[in-house]
C-alpha cells in the first residue's frame, strides 16, 4: 500500500497557480499553507482514503460500493470535500495532466 507522502519537494507551484491558490486562500501567505506534489492520485494512498474519505462519508450507499475498488477519479474530488483545501492542476503545460494528476494538493496549516 502507498502513503500520501510528498512524491516530489522540488515540484514548484509555478507563479500563475500561485496566484490562484491565493484567491482561494485570501490573507494566507503561501507559507502558512500546506502544498503537497502528487504525480497521481493513486499515490494520496489506500490509507488516506479509508481514513479520511470513508470515515467522512461512510454511511452514503456510493461510497460503501466504491470502498473495494477505490474509484481514483473520484478520489481527487473526495480530497477536496474532506478537508478545506484545493486540487490544483497544472493543465497549461502538461500535456499528460488529467483529472487523476499531476496535481497540487493544497490547503491551510493546523496551528
Amino acid at each position: 500500500m502507498k502513503t500520501g507522502t510528498l512524491l516530489n519537494s522540488t515540484a514548484e507551484v509555478p507563479s500563475r497557480l500561485r496566484e490562484e491558490i491565493q484567491k482561494h486562500f485570501p490573507g494566507r501567505e503561501i507559507s502558512d499553507l500546506s502544498i503537497r506534489y502528487y504525480e497521481s492520485v493513486e499515490d494520496v494512498g489506500y490509507e488516506y482514503f479509508t481514513q479520511k474519505v470513508l470515515s467522512a462519508c461512510h454511511d452514503l450507499e456510493a461510497v460503501r460500493y466504491l470502498e473495494p475498488f477505490i474509484s481514483f477519479v473520484c478520489l481527487g474530488e473526495a480530497l477536496i470535500l474532506s478537508e478545506e483545501g484545493i486540487v490544483v492542476y497544472d493543465t497549461d503545460e502538461n500535456d499528460r495532466c488529467t483529472e487523476t494528476g499531476p496535481f497540487w494538493f493544497v490547503k491551510a496549516k493546523k496551528a
